[in-house]
């Protein structure tokens, strides 16, 4: 007990000369060590700033590539959309306008045939009656030659006539009247054909507005995308992202397919090539049925090459037509072939699944002939169905060239997008890491001058005091100079 009472006392003993010593040290090394920790957080401070800052001139970089990637990607679009509304405009102009001159010329005729039915159909005045001349004379004869007499019985005479040319006139005036009537309904026709010959003429007129406003809209999207404006980099990043998007949706479908398609042709491959060798862990089965699915889809990319539908390979599209021609019937051959294989493969592995469900049923102990319904719908329909689409899914996944070469062409700018973006936040958490850094040298010297705070507070008050003694001392002396001066005075 006397043994560790005194160790105790050792250890006190030693830990306060240690702490004293230690505490002196630290004291008297104050200002390298400030030093020193300055130095090291500042150099930790500034190597995270300047990291932040190459990560920030990177960015600048990867933008200013991105965005000149973009405008050249959007340009060759809007020149392909311009060259296609050109063309179909072209086309309509040829196919529609074209016959123009044939169409005022039976406007020309029709407006001629109306004018003349009209010129036939115009009524005729009916002319004077006779009896006039007569009503005349008698208003001429003088009153002495017996006038009561004579003109009762002219005017009997005129009433007679006038009748009898009334009748008349009126059955003429009829018959002008139908006869006009009808050279009138035989214009209805040639009025109708006429109202819709200049009916065409306006909606053909209206198509043509309409696709020169298209063009014109068109030719402002292409001057943003030349002149380089940020509305225009907007617009073609967000089309990039929609078509990326929907690109990658449709290449996932096809995958899909492809995985669909691999399986239907899995299980007659494996009895073709056989289901026991392996190539790296992998049936040769497997790789087989993978092949012909790779070959189907590189015959699809091709025939849309030389369709010039893609460009995923411009030397194809820039061929001679000959060549051209030659490389689209091999592809279409090619897949037809492979398609038609897939069919037949289909149709074994429907016949092999029976035999692998008879063969189980058989070591199972069960009547083979329950199992069997030989000629049923439930047997063929099923069949049909694999071999149909064993026939279609190779055609179908031809089409993936052109999701494919969206997904190539937009998947430049989204994932440059995507550096840039992460590129910007990893610079943003450097200076941030920065700031942090210089804020804990100042914490880390506070912690060191609170380790030596009992010989800065000694030092202090040194301090303290000899500035006391040194102001009595300059008041003490200027008392002095003042009496010294009062005296001589």
């Amino acid at each position: 007990m006397a043994i560790d009472t005194s160790l105790a006392l050792n250890s006190w003993g030693t830990f306060l000369v240690l702490l004293l010593g230690g505490t002196l040290i630290l004291y008297l090394a104050r200002e390298p060590a400030h030093k020193a920790i300055r130095a090291l957080f500042e150099g930790l401070h500034a190597g995270l700033r300047l990291a932040a800052k190459a990560l920030q001139r990177t960015r600048l970089l990867i933008a200013e590539r991105n965005r000149e990637v973009l405008l050249a990607q959007g340009r060759e679009q809007a020149e392909r959309e311009l060259e296609k509304e050109f063309f179909e405009i072209s086309k309509f102009v040829q196919r529609d306008l074209g016959g123009y001159p044939q169409l005022q010329r039976q406007m020309q005729e029709q407006v001629t045939r109306i004018q003349d039915d009209y010129e036939r159909s115009r009524e005729v005045p009916i002319p004077e009656p006779d009896w006039l001349d007569a009503v005349e004379s008698i208003a001429k004869m003088k009153n002495g030659e017996n006038p009561t007499t004579a003109s009762d019985k002219i005017l009997a005479q005129v009433h007679s006539s006038a009748t009898q040319q009334h009748k008349e006139n009126l059955a003429a005036y009829r018959k002008e009247s139908a006869v006009r009537h009808r050279i009138l309904q035989t214009i209805t026709p040639f009025w109708r054909k006429l109202a819709y010959s200049v009916d065409e003429v306006g909606d053909r007129l209206k198509e043509i507005i309409t696709r020169s406003q298209n063009i014109d809209s068109q030719m402002l999207r292409f001057n943003d995308i030349i002149a380089g404006t940020d509305k225009a980099e907007r617009a073609l990043k967000a089309s990039a992202i929609t078509q990326f998007l929907i690109a990658a949706l449709v290449t996932a479908i096809a995958i899909g397919g492809a995985f669909f398609n691999f399986h239907l042709i899995a299980l007659p491959m494996s009895e073709m090539v056989g289901s026991v060798q392996r190539v790296g862990g992998v049936k040769v089965a497997d790789l087989a049925a993978l092949v012909i699915i790779s070959l189907e889809v590189s015959a699809g990319i091709f025939l849309l090459e030389s369709l010039r539908i893609t460009k995923l390979f411009p030397l194809i599209g820039s061929m001679d037509d000959r060549i051209r021609r030659t490389i689209m019937v091999s592809a279409a051959t090619v897949l037809i072939v492979l398609a038609s294989t897939e069919s037949a493969l289909a149709f074994m592995r429907d016949q092999i699944a029976g035999d692998l469900a008879n063969l189980r049923a058989s070591l199972a102990g069960a009547e083979a002939e329950a199992t069997v319904v030989a000629g049923g719908i439930s047997e063929w329909i099923p069949l049909a169905a694999n071999m149909i689409l064993g026939f279609i899914l190779p055609l179908a996944l031809t089409m993936v060239a052109i999701p494919l070469e969206y997904l190539l062409q937009t998947g430049r700018s989204v994932f440059g997008s995507l550096i840039e973006i992460l590129l910007s936040a990893v610079a943003i958490v450097l200076r941030m890491l920065a700031g942090v850094i210089r804020q804990l040298s100042k914490v880390v010297i506070n912690f060191y001058d609170l380790l030596i705070a009992a010989p800065l507070w000694v030092e202090m008050v040194i301090r303290k005091s000899r500035k006391n003694t040194d102001e009595d001392n300059k008041y003490a002396g200027s008392t002095d100079l003042s009496r010294t001066q009062t005296i001589k005075e």
